[in-house]
This record gives C-alpha cells, sequence and structure tokens, in this order.
C-alpha cells in the first residue's frame, strides 16, 4: 500500500491555491482509454490541471470547494502504479512504523479492496486522507481523497461515490465465494489447486474402474462429454468456475488418454482370444 501521502498532499495543496479555472463540469463522466476506465464525477467536483503535474504518478486530479477563499478544499486524484496487483492483503506490520494510519476494506465493484487512512498535520489544520488501490487489468491505480478532518463523514461518503463511479476491467476474477480474508489471499487459490488435482485424480480412478468393467469405448464417450462440458463453462468469468473448468478439461483428456488405452488394451485382448 503506497502511504506517501503526507507529500503528496500538502504538493496538492499548493496547487489548489494556484488553481484560477476549472475545465470540468460537475457530474461530468471522465474516459482513461489508456488506463481502462470511466469516472463519473461526484456533483461538486472540477479539474485541476496543477494537480496533474504535481508528481509523476497523479495523471488526474478534481476538487471541490472554492479555490479563491481561505478554506481548505476537498481533493480527489488518481495515480498511476508500475503494474497490476494482486489479491494478497496487506498487513499491519506492512506500514510504517511512525504510520498513524489504520488499514480497512471497501467495496470497488463486485471485489473488497484494501484502502489506508493516513491523518496529517497540515499547518495548523487536520486532515485525512484516504488511499484506495483499484486493481484494474492494464495497470492498478490508486485513488486518494483528501480533505479538512472535521469532514471526515462527507469525505466517507464521497470515497463511496467515487468507487461507485469509477469502472474499467479488473485482472482479479470473480469469486462465487462470499466477500472475506481468506478468499482474497493466496491460500484460497492453493485450495482451489488443491481440489482440482483431488478432482481430477480421483475421477481418473474412477474412469479406470468403469474401464474394467463397461464395454470397450465407455471411457472415451465418457471422457468426452466431460471435455465438452468444460468448454460450456469457458466463458464463465468467476474465479471457482474457471478453476472447474480447467479440471474438467484436464480430466477430460486424461480420461480420453485412458478411454483409448482401454480401447487398444480391449482389443488386443479380444484378438488374443480369437486366436
Amino acid at each position: 500500500m503506497n502511504t506517501q501521502a503526507a507529500s503528496h498532499t500538502i504538493i496538492a495543496a499548493v496547487a489548489i491555491a494556484l488553481m484560477l479555472t476549472s475545465h470540468a463540469s460537475a457530474g461530468e463522466r471522465i474516459v482513461d482509454d489508456a488506463r481502462g476506465f470511466t469516472l463519473t464525477l461526484p456533483d461538486g467536483f472540477v479539474a485541476n490541471p496543477d494537480l496533474v503535474g504535481a508528481t509523476p504518478d497523479i495523471v488526474h486530479g478534481f476538487v471541490l470547494g472554492d479555490p479563491t477563499d481561505e478554506d481548505l478544499d476537498i481533493i480527489f486524484f488518481i495515480e498511476k502504479m508500475r503494474g497490476t496487483i494482486g489479491r494478497q492483503r496487506p498487513k499491519g506490520e506492512d506500514m510504517p512504523s511512525d504510520s498513524q494510519g489504520r488499514l480497512f476494506t471497501t467495496q470497488w465493484q463486485e471485489f473488497e479492496v484494501d484502502a489506508f487512512e493516513v491523518p496529517e498535520q497540515l499547518g495548523e489544520i487536520q486532515t485525512i486522507t484516504y488511499n484506495v488501490q483499484i486493481p484494474l487489468k492494464r495497470a492498478a491505480i490508486q485513488v486518494k481523497l483528501f480533505g479538512p478532518a472535521d469532514r471526515e463523514s462527507e469525505l466517507k461518503s464521497l470515497l463511496a461515490e467515487i468507487l461507485a463511479g469509477l469502472k474499467g476491467e479488473s485482472n482479479w476474477i470473480q469469486s462465487a465465494a462470499p466477500s472475506a480474508p481468506v478468499t482474497s489471499s493466496e491460500s484460497y487459490g492453493v485450495i482451489l489447486l488443491a481440489f482440482a488435482i483431488l478432482f481430477v485424480v480421483g475421477g481418473l480412478v474412477v474412469l479406470w474402474l468403469i474401464s474394467s468393467k463397461a464395454p470397450k469405448g465407455t471411457v472415451l464417450a465418457i471422457a468426452a462429454v466431460i471435455y465438452c462440458l468444460g468448454l460450456s463453462l469457458a466463458s464463465v468469468r468467476v474465479r471457482e468456475v474457471l478453476m472447474l473448468t480447467g479440471t474438467l478439461k484436464m480430466l477430460g483428456f486424461s480420461g480420453g488418454i485412458l478411454g483409448i488405452a482401454d480401447l487398444v488394451r480391449k482389443r488386443k485382448q479380444r484378438a488374443d482370444n480369437s486366436r
């Protein structure tokens, strides 16, 4: 989790003070074809091109409030990341030892994603920055929402609205299991893989037992049906179904080899018996 919020938010605050014009209307839909996402801005936010140049990673910047008054405005910007991110969960020890922030989870599309809250002091003003990493397919982005701490409830509401309006294809695959830490961890993938291996091995044992009693060609026909069933599920983009699809295709392929071997074996037996 990127926790360099202090320097970024200070730079952003300076950029707000310099902003003189706005370039997006409230509720406008932003389309970023390069990174593969669209964003419907919450009412009141307008684009601030000065924020984009504040740091190399900031690709979009928006502000809610009047930049000409003395009040600290709410800032929302999007940072590019250097690649995709996995489903492994950050731990408390991953945070800097001097950090006063906290980890939490929030919802983006059908996924439960990790977020980081950073309290800061900007002059005499207490502030909060919310950082949420979004697992887009091409490369992840980080949503950062910054504002005064005394507007915390408003910031939380805006964060939920921003994430609801952010749409894009993810490199994560939807899971049929309820959202939980175990389904987002590497151990859950190991569990699914172990199930797949046991399923294939068990299926091959059953097919071998069938081959010893059933007429020739039976195992090959069953294997073909299993493989076709796997193909029929290939379009379903759900993590568990994709694992089942691969498992059925593997069992069907392996069962096909077993079925061919069974045909050859029974043909030889029949030839030997006819002598």
